[in-house]
């Protein structure tokens, strides 16, 4: 669109460019003609010759703004003269306004056509998403926009029905739940055109621990095959599921500085990887 733009207000200056130079030459014209014509401001006299291609732009545009400056006395012409004149400078105008108009329409069904095939794709997958993520098909989960003619000028309406529960207000639901429900629609909204890996900051905050395995269970599956993730994550219920860890420590010296520590897990098996990270702990 915006190049489009552009390319419509290089159009725009350089029809007025045309205009300017019709205007000057018929100036010209009625000065060599020695044709007497009454202006109420500026003079004949003071028009240039002639604009020649050696003559430097900014001659060019000097001579421009000065003829710009006259102003013709249209009042000795003939009624019907005067009539032609002021139809045309109106049918120029219409004209012009019926252009805006159309290139405005162009625009706005082209928003509304851009908006409604990504509202749409994402309403339907973020119903399906939520119910893999809650691993139940009673789950539900759907959007719906204020403004059903223009949805981009209003809000979009976001509510989820949990699995064994009523219908409530998207604020009347638990952290938990809200936290679910907020990975569902991101989920969602990557879907329509995924990027190559997601960064999590501390999604499992306000997950209890049976959220917590629904969740990294469909991160872990789709990680697989659509995208790859990077979770920063304090729960030892989350990041035993992980691929690998990279852990962050501080290091004393001379000065502060961070350390890190890798651990591949994809060595050990998926039912002893949280009894090998608690051994330590019952050893101490």
């Amino acid at each position: 669109d915006l190049a489009k733009l552009q390319k419509e207000c290089v159009s725009v200056e350089t029809s007025i460019e045309q205009k300017r130079l019709e205007r000057h030459n018929l100036l010209l014209a009625c000065k060599v003609q020695n044709v007497q014509i009454e202006l109420l401001q500026g003079k004949l006299e003071e028009i240039s010759e002639a604009l020649t291609e050696e003559e430097s732009t900014q001659a060019t545009t000097d001579v421009f703004e000065l003829e710009a400056a006259f102003e013709i006395d249209y009042s000795s012409l003939p009624t019907d003269l005067k009539t032609i004149f002021f139809f045309l400078a109106f049918e120029s105008s219409r004209k012009k306004a019926r252009i805006c108009r159309q290139d405005f329409e162009y625009v706005k069904r082209r928003r509304y056509d851009l908006f409604n095939q990504c509202f749409e794709h994402v309403s339907v997958k973020i119903d399906q998403i939520y119910k893999m993520m809650c691993q139940n098909t009673s789950a539900q989960a759907f959007l719906s926009p204020e403004n059903s003619e223009e949805p981009y000028l209003d809000g979009i309406g976001y509510n989820c029905v949990a699995p064994g529960k009523r219908f409530m207000p998207m604020d009347n639901l638990s952290g938990g739940e809200k936290a679910v429900a907020a990975l569902a629609l991101l989920f969602a909204i990557h879907s329509y055109r995924p990027a190559p890996f997601f960064v999590l900051d501390e999604v499992d905050a306000a997950l209890d621990n049976t959220n917590i395995g629904k969740v990294t269970n469909y991160i872990r599956d789709q990680s697989r095959k659509n995208f790859q993730v990077i979770v920063i994550s304090l729960k030892e219920e989350f990041y035993s599921k992980a691929d690998a860890l990279i852990g962050v420590y501080p290091e004393q010296g001379e000065c502060m500085s961070s350390q890190l520590l890798t651990f591949d897990l994809t060595s050990y098996p998926e039912n002893t990887r949280r009894e090998e990270t608690l051994q330590p702990q019952q050893e101490d």
